[in-house]
């Protein structure tokens, strides 16, 4: 019986153990639900607005982009007019500290159908995610994006000094402006030091790869005078490499003037109904030096070179057994000269050009420097390209062969509202000095052609 009584005793104490925690959660209050993230509207900084959950987790920068440009010409080819060059909504941010994307599309309208135009006419939009765990001095992107070479390919269209690149970019450069592939970038030596480079498809903005063939493309700028207060503590030198190999690669991009006039055709009809194209087809090697020198914040000076050398195939479209073929080559070299000053404002309205780093906001989330300044920026550059396209089998009649040579001169007029409106207007002079069928063609028509350019741009 004492053994039973203690049992029953030690029984009733647990239980007591056991029900008076319980007795007293349920008494308690529920704590209050862990409320989900919320994004804040937190304000503006210089390249636009941006939202932050309450915990900063999350940071996004909601944007869009619309440029209504007009083309002008005295004689009637092309034919002038206004129409939209990009439409542009956009979305990147931030998921913790190191998760980085961007995702654009543009939705301006195509050209027709079979109608010649330069890459740098189509709508391409940055599409990538990004990881940097050491912040800006290592970032790894993946997607669609600006290729690493040259200066004024890896600055935003949004911010050139001009209404289209130079032709050193957008016609020997790099063509087709973005391209698909992974990349590691960054500035080290506080600021001395970009560095950029990776593999690409080396086909644009393509779906996949189409050879399964990959392109090195690299970029190294180095800032020697990054620190202190000197006038000239921006100067850069840099250059680029490209390296490539194609096996029935994509066609040779049309190039054309920033207005719209072709002069190199990379489609042709030889005889009565045989149409031929020019497709990369082998080894394609070319190199870039750059110097960038603002002396202050309202003057400077820029220039620019590149040198290509590419192995082509000139090919029938209705390819056969037995459809004449020609291997081609391709050696070009341009450069460009530029001169800019800012009547008002200068240029830390603008970003640095050349380095697209990932946007941010200062970590007390306050603001960075004014939404609303205003600029007027003059700029005068002048541009030199010269191809020459020779061929093993002539009586294709590709109206590449030869030299194409073309010299331009562009007066250009910015005016800014913070980085949000752009006014811009360039007068264009274009000379056919080279000796290819199209060039020489244009050189009968018009020796010397003027084009004027005006561009309307909104972008958030």
């Amino acid at each position: 019986m004492l053994a039973a009584a203690r049992l029953a005793t030690a029984g009733f104490c647990v239980a007591l153990l056991v029900s008076a925690p319980a007795a007293r959660a349920d008494d308690a209050p529920l704590p209050p639900p862990i409320p989900p993230p919320v994004l804040d509207p937190i304000g503006g900084f210089p390249d636009g607005i941006f939202l932050r959950t309450r915990d900063g987790e999350i940071v996004l920068f909601p944007g869009g982009r619309l440029q209504v440009d007009g083309a002008f010409f005295p004689r009637q080819i092309p034919k002038s007019g206004v129409f939209i060059r990009r439409a542009r909504v956009e979305l990147a941010g931030w998921f913790g500290s190191s998760l980085y994307f961007d995702v654009s599309g543009d939705f301006a309208p195509a050209p027709p159908a079979g109608t010649d135009v330069a890459p740098s006419a189509l709508g391409a939009a940055d599409d990538y995610v990004a990881w940097a765990p050491l912040g800006d001095r290592a970032i790894v992107q993946a997607g669609e994006f600006d290729a690493p070479f040259t200066l004024e390919n890896r600055t935003s269209d949004a911010y050139t000094d001009f209404i289209e690149r130079a032709m050193t970019a957008r016609s020997l450069g790099a063509p087709l402006n973005k391209e698909v592939g992974v990349m590691v970038h960054g500035l080290v030596g506080d600021g001395r030091f970009y560095y950029s480079g990776g593999l690409f498809n080396g086909e644009g903005p393509e779906f996949r790869n189409l050879d399964n063939q990959s392109d090195s493309i690299g970029r190294l700028v180095l800032t020697p005078f990054a620190t202190g207060e000197r006038p000239w503590r921006r100067l850069s030198i840099g250059a680029s490499a490209w390296y490539g190999n194609h096996v029935l690669g994509p066609e040779v991009p049309v190039q054309a003037t920033p207005g719209g006039m072709v002069f190199f055709e990379p489609h042709w009809t030889t005889g009565p109904a045989t149409p031929f194209e020019l497709h990369e087809q082998g080894t394609s090697t070319a190199f870039g030096g750059e110097l960038n020198l603002p002396i202050g914040g309202r003057f400077g000076l820029r220039a620019e070179v590149v040198w290509r050398r590419q192995h082509l195939v000139e090919s029938a479209t209705t390819a056969g057994p037995s459809a004449p073929t020609g291997d081609a080559l391709l050696d070009g070299f341009a450069a460009y000269g530029e001169i800019w000053f800012w009547l008002w404002g200068d240029d830390r309205l603008l970003p640095a050009p050349g380095l697209e780093l990932p946007l941010r906001v200062d970590a007390a989330g306050g603001e960075t420097g004014p939404l609303y300044v205003e600029g007027l920026q003059l700029a005068v550059r002048g541009e030199l390209l010269t191809e020459n396209l020779t061929s093993d089998n002539v009586t294709l009649g590709d109206p590449g062969i030869s030299t194409t040579r073309v010299t331009t001169g562009t007066i250009g007029v910015n005016y800014w509202r913070g980085r949000f409106v752009r006014l811009s207007a360039n007068y264009v002079v274009n000379e056919w000095s080279g000796t290819s069928i199209t060039i020489m063609a244009l050189a009968t028509q018009q020796k010397i052609e003027q084009e004027f350019l005006l561009r309307f741009a909104i972008s958030l």
